[in-house]
């Protein structure tokens, strides 16, 4: 079993010609003629102390052994640029695809359909929840949050609080429509008690 720092610790000794100290360290065992993973079965490995497996990883060419072509397609980065791919579904969910779904035994996916269910619940608009996001509220704010919000940031972020500033002048032009949206919205003014 690996222990911390790497090492293989088990009583062998340093498989370095002429060393004595313990062999806590694995390499792989290098055959003339071939790469490091052995054609069949799993690699076979031979055990270091620390500085000789330094010494050994030093040396160590993966690619020795191996023809240009098998070289040039593990070094590219885009080894198979000329395969095609194919595109994402646009139309998932319409057709003979509608009834595809994803089986959430963990319920990994629960937070991302209970937003969902939330929003499918919700008389607001997107346009609404996006307002009400502008100003850093939650679907549930009543109109009386809102005012206050918009107050607060306005305060903050108007010109003359800034000494004429223009830095902050598209965030208040942002507050300014999110509220005046919220304050004709319909659908907000039924949903905000």
């Amino acid at each position: 079993m690996k222990a911390r720092g790497g090492a293989y610790p088990g009583g062998r000794p340093c498989a370095h010609d002429g060393c004595s100290e313990p062999g806590d360290y694995r390499a792989p065992v290098k055959k003339p003629g071939s790469a490091f993973a052995a054609p069949s079965g799993p690699p076979e490995w031979q055990y270091f102390c620390l500085e000789h497996v330094r010494e050994f990883n030093a040396k160590w060419n993966y690619f020795e052994g191996l023809d240009p072509d098998t070289v040039w397609s593990q070094e590219t980065a885009y080894p198979n640029w000329d395969r095609a791919t194919r595109a994402f579904a646009h139309n998932l969910g319409q057709g003979a695809d509608a009834e595809v779904r994803v089986e959430d035994v963990h319920s990994v996916l629960r937070w991302k359909q209970e937003a969902a269910q939330a929003r499918a619940r919700s008389p607001l608009t997107r346009e609404d929840r996006q307002a009400l996001a502008r100003l850093g509220l939650p679907e549930t704010a009543t109109m009386d949050e809102v005012k206050a919000k918009y107050r607060t940031l306005a305060r903050r972020y108007h010109p003359d609080a800034n000494k004429g500033s223009r830095e902050h002048e598209a965030r208040f032009t942002a507050l300014t429509e999110a509220y005046g949206h919220l304050e004709a919205s319909a659908t907000f003014a039924r949903g905000a008690r």
